[in-house]
């Protein structure tokens, strides 16, 4: 199948859905306006493996502070990452995403992971979608080329220029 060929997805209420990374067909999951169990409407969040990273990393840092009986605060972080450690390895899943995300997160600290967020969400940027950006947040393209071919709908929204300026950016971070 071509890169610009939907392919079918899954049977949803009876109707297979198809995907099209070129126009961004991704799925009720990546609507852009998300419906929440109450019934509100909230924005899509998608998060680039370095925020995910982060996240389960703080997680697991306040469980193990839950287990110890401690209402929060930082301790050592050297101590909470050795304590994370054990947690991870009582859990299989965990422990092999976090292993994944420990190779392919790009970015390691809070500081790096919050100042490409900002490059990517910069007005001159407002055009991209979500998935856009955790997509060019994740991956570690080395020219507009690229990305256009791993991210296809960029294609219509960035020039090679502009694409390339904004990679250049984010490979100063990573």
């Amino acid at each position: 199948m071509s890169a610009t060929r939907p392919r079918p997805r899954r049977l949803i209420n009876g109707v297979i859905e198809d995907v099209d990374a070129s126009v961004l067909k991704l799925g009720p999951e990546f609507d852009v306006k998300q419906v929440s169990h109450d019934g509100e409407e909230m924005p899509l969040i998608a998060l680039n493996l370095s925020e995910v990273r982060l996240l389960m990393m703080a997680a697991m840092r306040q469980r193990r502070r839950e287990m110890n009986g401690q209402g929060g605060g930082y301790d050592d972080m050297e101590q909470d990452d050795m304590d994370v450690e054990e947690l991870l390895s009582s859990n299989q899943i965990v422990r092999k995403t976090q292993e994944y995300l420990s190779i392919f997160a790009r970015f390691r600290d809070e500081d790096t992971v919050s100042a490409v967020e900002h490059i990517l969400k910069t007005p001159e940027n407002a055009d991209l979608h979500p998935f856009e950006i955790a997509q060019l947040g994740s991956l570690s393209c080395e020219d507009a080329e690229e990305a256009k071919t791993l991210i296809p709908s960029l294609a219509n929204k960035k020039s090679d220029q502009e694409l390339q300026a904004l990679l250049d950016s984010l490979r100063r971070y990573g």
